[in-house]
């Protein structure tokens, strides 16, 4: 089987969440490509270094993040004509690589661009809604003709998430209204971590990533106040294009870590620091550990996941703006975490019958009778 994977560089989580995805395709025999860019891009050729896979380097549509609500107006004016001229690079790169490399499917990880009418394409999204800084329902009830729209272009939407009350990912992709319910389908989570049995011997794992240039401001605040916190700490700065490590007293920081070494600190640690991006989310609800969250400053959709977390107890949350460590780790440690037990595997094995029963269908259905 011939796969196209389109993956979102919106930071890496669309990156690491596809990985497990991507690597029971090659387990399946499959021969795939993979299009993304930037720092998901390098980290997919690091991770996935060894395998015959073939890497295309095509830029997804810029992220609509402002810090105002009068500039999310003004920005989002600028943004449209921007979105569609990336779009319609990537939609005419696909159509001429898929003429070219005759694929069976196409699977897109957030990736509006990367379809084919002529080829049954599924997209990984968990934001069927998509959330306003205004709180208008008009505005979310316009998102889901938007998602529409493209249902009609990919085959189904495959939501990372559960489906009953006690899921992960709220409004942005439950209690629609106009998208009817066979067009989804509720997978599980996907992460390509695993619980592990280790001693909690780190106290402190501060977990940065996502775009410039917040993911450095972010760094600078937190750099400058984990240098009087007590206990061992180590800081994974998110960024692939450096090669750092160095220690400084009781810190050890990185650039980046391989996913193995991630998976590890992130089960030896007592707490984590992160950003409160759908899939860190998935992360932290496989390794069981508790988390302070920090919303990227106009990210909406991490700004709703952070407060709905929040709400349902599982993790505290604190705006970029107002962060005091001593303070916030503190309250923090009253939080639960997520206890929902989540299957991986499952999930994955939920993603290949999706693929499978469809094409199949597709295929009798072309045949002649």
């Amino acid at each position: 089987m011939k796969v196209l994977y389109g993956i979102c560089s919106w930071g890496l989580g669309h990156a690491t969440r596809s990985l497990p995805v991507i690597r029971r395709l090659i387990k399946e025999g499959a021969d795939i490509t993979i299009i993304s860019h930037g720092n998901s891009l390098e980290f997919l050729r690091k991770e996935l270094r060894g395998e015959e896979i073939r890497f295309f380097d095509i830029k997804d549509y810029p992220i609509p993040v402002s810090e105002t609500k009068g500039a999310f107006i003004a920005k989002s004016i600028m943004y449209w004509p921007k979105f569609m001229r990336r779009m319609n690079r990537g939609i005419k790169f696909v159509a001429k690589l898929s003429e070219r490399e005759k694929f069976d499917v196409i699977i897109s990880d957030g990736r509006y661009d990367i379809y084919s009418r002529r080829i049954p394409s599924f997209l990984i999204t968990h934001q069927v809604r998509i959330l306003n800084p205004f709180k208008l329902r008009i505005f979310e009830f316009g998102s889901e003709i938007f998602n529409l729209f493209f249902l009609k272009r990919f085959v189904k939407f495959l939501i990372p998430d559960y489906e009953n009350s006690d899921n992960l990912s709220g409004k942005l992709s439950h209690d629609l209204r106009l998208i009817k319910r066979n067009q989804l389908s509720y997978i599980g989570v996907l992460s390509d971590f695993r619980k592990r049995d280790l001693r909690k011997d780190i106290d402190l794992l501060v977990s940065l990533s996502g775009p410039e240039p917040q993911r450095g401001i972010l760094e600078r605040i937190l750099m400058s106040q984990i240098k009087n916190l007590d206990g061992r700490i180590v800081f994974t700065l998110g960024r692939p294009d450096k090669d750092i490590f160095r220690r400084e007293k009781n810190i050890e920081i990185y650039s980046i870590v391989s996913k193995e070494k991630r998976e590890e600190l992130m089960n030896r640690a007592r707490m984590i620091v992160a950003r409160s991006g759908y899939s860190t989310i998935m992360d932290l609800a496989i390794v069981k550990t508790k988390a302070l969250l920090i919303p990227t400053p106009g990210q909406v959709e991490q700004e709703y996941l952070a407060k709905y977390h929040l709400r349902k107890r599982s993790f505290y949350c604190v705006e970029q703006s107002e962060i005091d460590l001593p303070r916030d780790l503190e309250i923090a440690k009253d939080f639960t975490g997520i206890k929902r037990e989540c299957d991986v595997e499952k999930s994955v094995e939920k993603i290949m019958e999706e693929i499978t029963e469809t094409v199949n269908f597709l295929t009798r259905r072309s045949i002649p009778s």
